[in-house]
């Protein structure tokens, strides 16, 4: 990775998937960070460390900050990291906009909607917006210099050239960068070895973000990649097979929920059925979101139907 003037920074998070890679790569006209991580201590502690190691003065050396997509663990130093080295932050528009709004008290008022529409228990929506306040400060400061990664530009990368790729589906907005001469790809979270992107719906945005995601991992499939430089997990090769493996986890995970289906259910008992094990406040946001964007893949096929029953969204197989 190294000779690709490429560095991996990795970053403690707070949760049970307990880290993030961010990436530094050096530059002739200084160095560039990837996906800085969560605004916490912990990350200021490890940046600042890495660039100790590099011999990197921050406010004189940092002169471009890119975001592969606006999730929180990726996003959220951004600002933080702008301000120390008034480097500019540059995402896809779209990553820009909802990022600047997911947290914000308007979007959690829609959250709590969003989550008693999906049946979910009254302690539960507490629990979940008392999860969203805390996330406030862990994606604030906001960035104010943005530019824009647009969709089939070129940046330079460290030592190479990459086509920025739109790969939408874990995140709108998500890009991933692509070296054709040297077939590496800065995936982000698009694509992961050991565990498999969530792909959610939480209100908002992309109505059918699984059929988006499985489009896009297409899109990359079409190309030759070597090695996948992710956002979680170890670097891989092996990355046709590892979509492969992707694909056939959502097609046996539609089979094993339209299975498990009986009678009219809420989004939340579904969940139930498909995470049979305890989860956090915070898996629980996961999971609910990852059994909607199956639950809309599967309505939109036509395989259930799905019906208002006193503010709560019924879902029924189709026979």
């Amino acid at each position: 990775m190294e000779q690709y003037g490429l560095y991996q920074v990795t970053i403690p998070l707070p949760f049970r998937l307990n880290h993030v890679h961010g990436y530094l790569a050096r530059e002739e006209n200084g160095w560039t960070v990837i996906d800085p991580g969560l605004n916490r201590e912990e990350t200021r502690t490890a940046w600042a460390e890495v660039f100790a190691v590099h011999g990197i003065i921050p406010e004189r050396d940092i002169h471009r900050i890119i975001v592969t997509h606006y999730h929180p663990d990726h996003f959220g130093f951004a600002g933080s990291m702008q301000q120390w080295t008034g480097a500019d932050v540059y995402m896809s528009e779209i990553a820009q906009q909802i990022g600047l709004s997911a947290w914000t008290e308007e979007r959690f008022a829609c959250n709590r909607t969003f989550f008693a529409q999906a049946g979910m228990p009254i302690e539960l929506q507490q629990e979940l917006a008392r999860n969203d306040n805390a996330f406030y400060h862990l994606v604030r400061p906001l960035p104010q210099q943005m530019k824009p990664l647009v969709d089939g530009n070129t940046y330079r990368i460290g030592n190479l050239d990459y086509e920025a790729i739109h790969t939408p589906g874990h995140a709108e907005g998500h890009i991933c960068f692509y070296n054709q001469t040297e077939q590496v790809l800065i995936a982000g979270d698009h694509i992961l070895k050991k565990i498999t992107p969530n792909i959610s719906y939480h209100g908002y945005g992309d109505s059918n973000p699984l059929a988006t995601y499985l489009h896009s991992l297409e899109q990359i499939n079409r190309r030759s990649i070597s090695i996948a430089l992710p956002g979680h997990g170890p670097i891989f090769t092996d990355v046709k097979e590892r979509i492969e493996e992707i694909a056939r986890h959502h097609e046996e995970r539609l089979a094993f929920m339209l299975e498990r289906m009986s009678g009219t259910m809420c989004a939340y008992d579904v969940s139930c059925a498909l995470f049979d094990r305890e989860l956090s406040v915070h898996e629980h946001r996961f999971a609910i979101g990852e059994t909607i964007a199956h639950l809309r893949y599967l309505e939109e096929t036509g395989a259930i139907t799905v019906y208002d029953e006193q503010g709560v969204n019924m879902y029924q197989k189709v026979t």
